[in-house]
């Protein structure tokens, strides 16, 4: 099959390209910049020149661009998208009607959402790791785990902390709004595995948040105010959540923290800088005694991609309550789980001093993402369903 792989230099875009080829299909890989998600006409004239140029068979990209879901209908040729962000706006266009989109969600709660929507092809979908790539450079995981060495971290975080959400961008709300949005932040921050921020803004709280804040799509997307501020709200629960737990489980000396968010805020952290996703990101992961996953609070039931990089290289993952990781892995046994901030304290100091266990549930969590979860198992799985047209 010949694919035109549409690519925004997405960390993962070398280890699909690299499967599609070992899967034996020819690629196509572009880069072209546009203005609009949804109308360019340079844009649309240049990858129709490519599609008609090497006789493209499907279009891919990971999340889904409504100019490339017209591209494809144009030819009447697949599209096919991958969508690893929750939420993911453009997956609200009308676009997202075409009969030639084969889209795969990574959320099952944002998949049943979507479902209303009469997509032809809708799939849930969960996301891969390159195991093959990990290993080549690394060696296979050992059940004995990583040797440890001078600068090995104890417990390791890598990610953003979000302190430039969007909430905290706005400038005025009313004494009363603004306290009724803290308890749902405070209540929503307590509670793991059941997301209700948008539950508890009801009608008349979203008429007055829409007094105070602008927040707008495309006319056209088939998406409310609520979902818009839930998201906002939701960015700012993880802010505060990450901020707090890391706080805390820097006071005595054991965490490191790799970002490019302000670590002033986590001062007794140490900085690890920023990390390479395919060379340096694994390493971390696998010398690291403990590497945690604290999940942004809009993606309400779907497994982080964080969590499969993390197992996926040998490490072990210490994780937020997450319905998919929970249905997908034993806790306990591939990986561990905490529902609460003393929990995740607790489970720290647990696994920290029991290392023969904590090295074995590591072990256990690579062989079951090598198993079901590697890249060459999943595409596979979506070639296969686009080829059905199911």
């Amino acid at each position: 099959m010949r694919i035109l792989y549409y690519t925004w230099l997405e960390n993962s875009s070398e280890d699909m390209a690299e499967t599609f080829i070992f899967l034996g299909h020819k690629l196509i890989k572009c880069r072209i910049p546009f203005q609009d998600y949804e109308q360019d006409e340079s844009f649309t004239s240049q990858l129709s020149e490519l599609v008609s140029k090497y006789a493209c068979d499907c279009i891919f990209t990971f999340n889904f661009f409504p100019l490339l879901a017209k591209i494809a209908e144009k030819f009447q040729i697949k599209y096919i998208s991958w969508v690893y962000d929750c939420p993911h706006w453009t997956l609200y266009s009308p676009a997202v009607r075409s009969a030639y989109n084969y889209i795969f969600v990574f959320d099952y709660a944002q998949f049943l959402r979507l479902k209303a929507f009469e997509i032809p092809h809708l799939y849930h979908f969960p996301l891969a790791v390159n195991t093959r790539r990990i290993c080549e450079a690394m060696g296979e995981p050992q059940r004995e785990g990583y040797v440890e060495g001078r600068e090995t971290p104890k417990i390791s975080f890598v990610g953003s902390l979000y302190e430039n959400n969007r909430f905290d961008q706005i400038v005025h709300l009313p004494e009363y709004l603004r306290g009724y949005l803290e308890g749902i932040m405070q209540a929503q921050g307590l509670i793991y595995g059941y997301n209700f921020v948008e539950e508890l803004l009801t009608e008349k709280i979203i008429r007055q948040m829409n007094s105070w804040i602008s927040m707008q799509l495309p006319e056209a997307y088939m998406v409310s105010q609520r979902e818009l501020y839930a998201a906002m709200i939701n960015e700012k629960i993880t802010s505060r959540e990450r901020i707090s737990s890391l706080r805390s489980l820097s006071q005595n000396g054991s965490l490191r923290v790799y970002t490019a968010s302000d670590l002033s805020l986590v001062p007794e952290a140490a900085a690890g800088g920023t990390v390479d996703y395919r060379r340096e990101m694994p390493e971390v992961f696998r010398q690291s005694k403990i590497n945690l996953n604290m999940t942004l609070r809009s993606i309400k039931s779907g497994i982080p991609l964080r969590a499969l990089d993390i197992m996926g290289a040998g490490g072990f993952l210490l994780s937020n309550y997450q319905q998919e990781l929970a249905e997908q892995f034993e806790d306990g046994k591939e990986l561990v789980l905490y529902a609460s901030a003393e929990e995740l304290i607790e489970k720290s100091r647990y696994y920290l001093a029991n290392e023969e266990e904590r090295c074995e549930i590591a072990y256990r969590g690579y062989l079951k993402v090598q198993k079901l979860f590697s890249y060459e198992v999943r595409v596979k799985q979506m070639l296969e369903l686009v080829e059905k047209g199911i």
